[in-house]
Formats: C-alpha cells, structure tokens, sequence
C-alpha cells in the first residue's frame, strides 16, 4: 500500500527511504504488532495407495507417477565386449608383417605346383594338358593337405566331349581318358602329409619372425585369414577345365580347414612364453606337454626311418623313372607309415568294388603283409622289415625312457605317441570314387588302398608297449642312465628325488645332532646402522641369487700344483675294488637279438593264431586257448633267460664314499672343491668362486649355474626365500613369482623358488632349489635361462638335482 511524504505529499511505496520528489528522508512506518497466526485446516485423509508423508511420489515405489517436469537421466551407452576390443586390436594390427609371414606357406605350394608341373607326363610331343593346366591341377592335388578335395567332373551337358587325348596327373595316375562318354564324376582322395608337415613348418617359421616383434593372439589371427585367404585364392584357381573335363578343388572346405590349422599353430608359437609361464604353475599338464613333445620326436625319427626304407626300396623297383621319385616326395609320410604298418605285422588292405573301366568287375579285397612279402622278394626282406620294426619301437623307447621325469610321464609318452600313430594311420590312405562318366571312364565303383587300422592298434600296442617296459632297462645295462630326472634308478623310480638314497658325511646321523648337543653358536648381528666392535668380522649373509647378476664371471683359471682327489675314509685301508663293467657292445647286441626274438616271435604268433582262425572257422576255443596259453609261457620263459643273461647292476664308480649316479649322455660329473658333486652339460665349465656362489656356464650361450653355500645357515630355506622376495620387485624389473612352496630335497627340508623378470629388453628365467645339509650348510642351486631357451635349461636344472650329492671335500 502506497504511502505519502509528508513533506511534499508525493505518494510513495512504504519501502521508499527517500522521497523521489523533494529527497527528504521519509519517516519510518510504525510497524504493526504480531497477530497470532489462525490455525491450519485439518488436513484431508491420504487416498489409499499414495506414499507415506516426506516421500516423494516418484521414490514411493513402482507405479507411482513421476512429479511434474521429471526427466530421467539417459543411460551411460554400453562400451564394447572383450571380444570386440580383441578383434578391433587385430583390424588395427600389423597387417603387412602378417602377410609376409602368410608369404612362407603360400610360397611353398606355389613352388611345389611348379615343380610337379614341370614334367610332360608321358604326352610326348602333342602338349594337350598345358604347363598352366599342369600347374592347376597340381595346386589341386597339393591342396588335399590342408583339406581341400579333387573332383574330375564332365563339363559337356550331352556328356560328349570333342576331341581326345590322354594325360597323366601331377601323381603319377590318370586322371581320365578324354574323349566321348557318359556324364558323371570321379573323386580322389589323397592327402600328402609331406606337404601338410612343411606347410605348418612353413607357419612355424613365419610366425617366429612375427614372435620377434613382440605380437601376440592379434597377430596368429591375422596370419591365419591371411594364409587361408591365400588358399582359398589358390584353390580357386586350381580348378581348370580342359577339354570339356572340370576339376574341382573345394576350395572352401580346404580354406576353413587352413584357417584352423593355422590358428593352432601360430597361437601356439606366438603364446609359448604365456603357455610356459602357465604349465609352471601346474605340473600335470605341464608333464602331459612335455610327454606329447616326446611323443612327436618319436613319431618324427620313427617316420623318417622308415620313409627313408620305403623311398631306397621303391628306388630299387624294376621301371622306375625320376619322374617316379619326384611324384613319391609329397607322399614320404604314406609311404612310411605303409613301411611301419608292415614292419609291426600289420597289413596294407585294399577293397575294390563296383563296376568301372579302372577297377574291373565285381569286387576284390585283400591284404598285403609279412608273408606276402616274403612269397615276393624273401625270406631276408622279411627279416629287414622286422629289424626296421625293432629299430623304431626301440627309438620310441629309448626317447621316452632318455625324456620324462618319471615312468608315468614315459607310459604317457609311448600311449601319445600310439594315438598319433593310429591318426595318421587312418589319414594315410588312397581312395578314389567313380559315379557315372567322365569322357571314356564310364561305371560306378570304389576303390581303398590303407593300413589296417585295426592290426595298427594291435601291433602297435604290442611293439610300443614293450618299448616303453624294456627301454630304461636298457639304459641301465649301458650305464647310460634314464633321462633327465630319472634319478640313479635310470628313469625306474618315481621321479626326480623318488628312488634315490639320501647321501651323508660319514659318522652323521640323517636325523639331526644327539640328543644334549648345545646348538652351533649363532652368527654375530649388529643392530641396523651400528658397526661391528673392532676385529669382528661378520659371517655371510644369506644367500642371494640376484647378487652379482649383472657382471660377467671371471675366466676359470686352473689352480696349480695337484688337485684334491676325491675324499677316502680314514678308517679305509684301501678303496674297494670296483665290479666288472659289462661291455656296451655285448649288452647291445643281447639285447637285440632278445627283443627280436620276443617281438617277431609274438608277431609271428599272433599271425599264426589270426591265419588259423581264418582258415579254419571250427576250430575249438580250447584248442586256441591251448595254443595261445603255450606262446605265453615260451615268450616269458624267453623274457627270463633275457634277463638272466643281462646279468647284475652295472657297474658304478665312487666319488669319496658315495656310488656316482648314472649320468646321462652329453653330461659329465664334476667334483667341486666346495664339497659337492654333480653332472653338468659337456661344455660347461667351472667359472669362479666369489661370495661363496660357485659359478658354472660354458663360453657361448646365457645359461649360468650358482651353487651358494652358506656354513651354518640361521634360517630355513623357505624362511630366507620369503626374505627375498620381499625386495624382489625393487632389484629385479617385471619380477613375475611361479611358484615359492617348502619341499623336501633328498630327505632334508628345503624350498623352491621360480620366477621371470626383465633384464635389458629379455626375459630371464630363473629356478632356484635350496635346501640345509646335516651340518647345517645351506646349498642353493640356481639357474637362469633366456625364456625362450628354457626348455633345454630345466633339463639341465633337472639332470643336476637327480645327480647331486656331497663328496665331502674341503
């Protein structure tokens, strides 16, 4: 409500200090006393369903409304799955080094088409089949080691074909007589491991190169579509047509198949560093992996034996040209599985059905084995055969007896090795199919040309079996030990600590000093930053395997004068005489003529007992039972003569007053003057002492070997591990644990400890196995490796902790 100055009567607002007319101050308005406040209506009951009071409608719960003007807030957009960043670090890789990696594998087809391409076949001067259709066709061939097929189809709608002429294919066979005929197709299929073998060791090769830069999965994918990609543009092409003839090379049955291939091959080169760093924490697969190396060398040496006998044999046919040979180099693994199928006892069957021009009438199975090759070249090409059986089935043996840490990792070996034996078996076959016409070749009929599965698995089981028994035996009578982590017992005891026998100083008890014996005075230890009074000298630390790293050893110089000799008793009047060693060459050839004996006599049996019952489908179960009951006790009367000539233990030498371990070949036993012993690689050498850590390597390579020995050491093993690795990180960049755990090592309580760091760019492996000795002496063997090198180092960490012992010299 306006009011008014009284000065000039100029209305105003009350709030006006000053009147806007004259400018006086106006007076100030007298101000009203309080009124009391009237008292609020009562309030309406709450519809039901509404909210309590001080709830907001839209937080009460579901199906309340929103207030006035609300808006939701817009949800956050989802960012990409794992799975897309993948592939989106895989499109923004580095696609030209992925390409140049592909360019290996693709390169090797491409060169082996041009090679078969270049002979004429037997077309003499009228060239029908081109070298570019050669080539085609080639590519088709040789694409049936990655999966693809070969399909000879007539093109021509009538089934007529114009004009004629008669060609031979990349392999050898006819692929068809081109002239007038029916309409139909023929099939081949035959796939040339030797091509499959180099075009994955062609992969291996470029993804190594890949490797190098770092790459990871990223990169195996890429390669993999580039590869296939590159297949599947080959097989492509490799589909000419010719005269009225197509061929079919399923071109994208054979890129899937690549693409898979290559997946697990260059994801397995790419990620071995990611694998090994895994199977260290887990023991059982990583014996699992080690037994399937082992079995793959076997099954490589085994299949390179024989591919060697089959191609020599096959060079010595009647009518073989060069041409011959050059088409039986992709198919040297067939043929050596054919070879080891008969030399094991099996049988190559072939089935010829149907009625075809190639295949005849009607129908034909058979077999081809043993017995048939000696009714054709002799009783003398059967006896070859079975020394190539024995040669590989030993091979097999003595690689997985010389390999695993245990006699389960060597049963797992032989079995891995039976399965690959048994695939590639099934793989190794000819057959072809012939549905309708195709220019002249007119019918329908099959035809299948493999070893028997069934005798593989037989035979393979007998052969592969009694290896895996005999072969570290063997060992043992050659004095050559069982392998790495075998221990003295030659590969027979548990592992690499089961089996052997704890050694200690003379006059020593294994379970400590007697009773009342007050303990070993401790080692002075000053308080941090005091200093020691004068003409005290503080022991050695503990010991610490980082110390000491980053500078190279000192050259080993030998010392002067004569060294120590090894320790003898003082109560030994004179050394005991050693036990006549068995000479290698007779233990060798009684071994043989043995497992010949046993093998061929038992493969000879069971051909027998198969043959008779063929023969003779009534014969009585008894009467087999009798038969096969009296070659058991001949084959175990035989096994015991075996063992009885082989005579006793071989002979061992002595070191101080312990009987040496067997040492394996390419190793030698040293005695170190720091009072132990033990087998180090031939070209190792004693590099130093210094800080109490003996050091071992050989002049080139990154390999090193410490010992430490610590005199009355204050703490556990594990006790000074843990120590340790609490400064791990600050002393060793990119420190990675695999695994810390206490552990028992030849019957006294110690610890182990492996782990990776990073040293100028390289992983370093290392593995460091301690433990305190009865006089409380700590040793700790220590080695480091390059990561990429540490397969070959475990074995030498393994082969010394399976041959050491303490020999007692001061």
């Amino acid at each position: 409500m306006p009011s008014y100055c009284p000065f000039c009567g100029t209305p105003a607002p009350d709030e006006t200090r000053f009147c806007m007319k004259c400018g006086r101050e106006r007076p100030a308005a007298p101000v009203a006393p309080p009124q009391p406040a009237a008292p609020p209506p009562p309030a309406a009951a709450p519809p039901a369903g509404s909210p309590p009071p001080g709830v907001p409608p839209f937080a009460a719960g579901p199906g309340s409304p929103p207030p006035p003007g609300y808006a939701p807030m817009p949800a956050a957009p989802p960012g990409p799955s794992p799975l897309g960043l993948f592939f989106g670090r895989v499109v923004r890789g580095d696609w030209a080094g992925s390409l140049k990696a592909a360019l290996w594998p693709t390169g090797l087809i491409v060169a082996l088409a041009v090679a078969l391409a270049m002979p004429r076949y037997g077309q003499g001067d009228e060239d029908y089949v081109g070298w570019s259709d050669r080539l085609r066709i080639a590519l088709a061939m040789l694409l049936q080691a990655v999966g693809g097929g070969f399909e000879v189809r007539d093109a021509t709608p009538g089934g007529m074909n114009s004009g004629g002429y008669r060609g031979g294919s990349a392999y050898g066979g006819s692929y068809g007589d081109f002239g007038s005929g029916g309409q139909g197709h023929v099939t081949l299929s035959l796939i040339p491991l030797t091509v499959t073998v180099l075009w994955i060791g062609a992969l291996i090769l470029g993804a190594r190169a890949v490797r190098r830069q770092g790459d990871g999965l990223e990169a195996a994918v890429r390669i993999s579509v580039v590869a296939a990609a590159a297949v599947l543009v080959l097989g492509l092409y490799a589909q000419p047509e010719v005269d009225g003839v197509e061929v079919h090379s399923s071109p994208v049955l054979a890129a899937l198949i690549a693409l898979l291939i290559a997946l697990v091959t260059t994801g397995a080169v790419l990620q071995r560093d990611v694998a090994a760093q895994w199977l260290a924490r887990r023991p059982a697969a990583q014996s699992l992996v080690r037994a399937a190396g082992t079995a793959v060398r076997a099954l490589a040496a085994v299949l390179l034996l024989c591919a060697l006998v089959g191609f020599i044999s096959y060079a010595n046919v009647d009518d073989v040209s060069g041409r011959d040979l050059l088409v039986a180099l992709p198919l040297l693994p067939n043929i050596a599985l054919l070879v080891l199928s008969v030399s094991w006892g099996g049988t190559v069957d072939y089935d010829l059905s149907g009625q075809a021009d190639v295949f005849g009438s009607g129908g034909e199975h058979g077999a081809l084995g043993l017995g048939d090759l000696g009714d054709e070249l002799g009783g003398w090409a059967v006896t070859g055969a079975l020394a190539t059986g024995l040669v590989c089935a030993l091979v097999v043996g003595l690689l997985a007896a010389r390999r695993s840490a245990d006699r389960r990792e060597q049963v797992t070996a032989g079995g891995l090795f039976l399965f690959g034996y048994l695939a590639l078996t099934e793989m190794c076959g000819l057959s072809a199919e012939v549905s309708g016409g195709v220019s002249e070749l007119a019918g329908r009929g099959n035809m299948e040309v493999a070893p028997s599965v069934a005798d593989a698995l037989l035979f393979g089981l007998l052969w592969v079996g009694c290896a895996v028994l005999v072969a570290p035996y063997l060992l043992r009578l050659t004095g050559r030990g069982g392998g790495p982590g075998g221990g003295p017992g030659g590969g027979l005891g548990g592992g690499p600590t089961q089996g052997a026998t704890p050694m200690y100083p003379p006059g020593q008890s294994p379970y400590g000093p007697p009773p009342g014996t007050p303990p070993a005075p401790g080692p002075y230890n000053p308080p941090p930053g005091s200093t020691p009074p004068p003409g005290a000298t503080p022991p050695p630390g503990p010991y610490d395997p980082s110390a000491g790293m980053t500078a190279a050893p000192e050259a080993y110089a030998p010392p002067t004068g004569t060294p120590p000799g090894p320790y003898i008793p003082a109560q030994a009047t004179a050394p005991a005489p050693e036990p006549r060693r068995r000479r290698p060459a007779l233990v060798w050839g009684a071994t043989l003529v043995a497992a010949l004996v046993l093998g061929g006599g038992a493969t000879a049996g069971v051909i027998a007992l198969v043959d008779r019952h063929n023969d003779d489908p009534g014969t009585s179960d008894t009467k087999n039972t009798k038969n096969t009951k009296n070659t058991e006790d001949t084959e175990n009367t035989e096994n015991t003569t075996s063992t009885e000539d082989s005579g006793a233990e071989p002979a061992q030498e002595r070191v101080g007053d312990h009987a040496v371990p067997t040492v394996p070949d390419g190793y030698r036993l040293v005695s170190d003057t720091a009072g132990f012993a033990f087998a180090v690689p031939d070209l190792w050498e004693r590099q130093g002492e210094e800080n109490h850590r003996v050091t071992y390597s050989r002049s080139a390579g990154h390999a090193e070997l410490e010992v430490g020995v610590v005199r009355d050491a204050p703490y556990t093993s594990y006790e000074n591990f843990k120590a340790l690795e609490k400064t791990a990180d600050a002393d060793r960049k990119g420190y990675q644990q695999i695994q810390l755990t206490a552990n028992t090592f030849q019957g006294r309580q110690g610890a182990r400890w492996e782990y990776t760091y990073e040293k100028g760019g390289v992983t370093i492996h290392a593995i460091d196995q301690s433990y305190i000795a009865e006089d409380g002496t700590e040793y700790a063997i220590h080695v480091t490796e390059r990561d990429v090198e540490w397969v070959d180092a475990r074995e030498v960490f393994d082969t010394i902790l399976s041959t050491w012992m303490l020999n007692d010299v001061d």
